[in-house]
């Protein structure tokens, strides 16, 4: 059997796979969970950034699988600061990069394994540490394929004018795919 059609068939598979790519331990508690991710937050941590902004980073984060799951790339570009930086890229590459998965792939979604690493003390910028993999299939295909994947990265949120936006990433580069650049083009 094809991996592409293990990762098709069974989605607990998947979620075997994200679980045992990022450690959990037994003090961190799941402080907000939907559909396909999940973002654990230390007890300290829960009660220094509160339960409003958690659920705030947390909605950020469904209207961007929204996004992806419709291929809406004007509401998922809508979430990137304009001073958006990964590496060489920017918002104007990420957008280029988000065309040509979009164009090559139907049926998108994401998995996501993230925990609270750190946060700002006025509140408007949070570090959320992830583990995921995005699938699609190629257009004209049934079979699911890992379109890309990544462990232990930084998503950078800012708050900008009340709404959530992905500033930056960080963490190991290496060569994606068929892109260009070492990066994931949201997380």
């Amino acid at each position: 059997m094809r991996y592409g059609a293990i990762l098709g068939a069974t989605p607990i598979f998947l979620a075997l796979f994200l679980f045992t790519i990022s450690p959990v331990a037994p003090v961190w508690a799941a402080e907000a969970s939907h559909g396909f991710h999940s973002i654990r937050v230390s007890p300290e941590m829960k009660k220094k950034i509160g339960k409003e902004t958690m659920e705030k980073v947390s909605l950020f984060f469904e209207e961007a699988e929204a996004a992806i799951n419709s291929g809406n790339l004007e509401a998922l570009m809508a979430l990137y600061s304009n001073s958006y930086k990964n590496g060489d890229h920017d918002k104007a590459s990420a957008r280029e990069i988000w065309k040509k998965i979009f164009h090559t792939f139907d049926g998108m979604s994401t998995m996501h394994n993230m925990k609270l690493v750190n946060y700002s003390q006025d509140g408007g910028l949070v570090v959320i540490g992830c583990s995921g993999i995005l699938l699609g299939k190629r257009k004209g295909e049934d079979d699911r394929v890992p379109v890309d994947t990544w462990t232990n990265e930084e998503h950078i949120l800012t708050l900008e004018k009340g709404k959530w936006k992905l500033v930056g990433s960080a963490g190991t580069k290496r060569k994606r795919l068929w892109f260009d650049k070492p990066m994931h083009p949201l997380f």
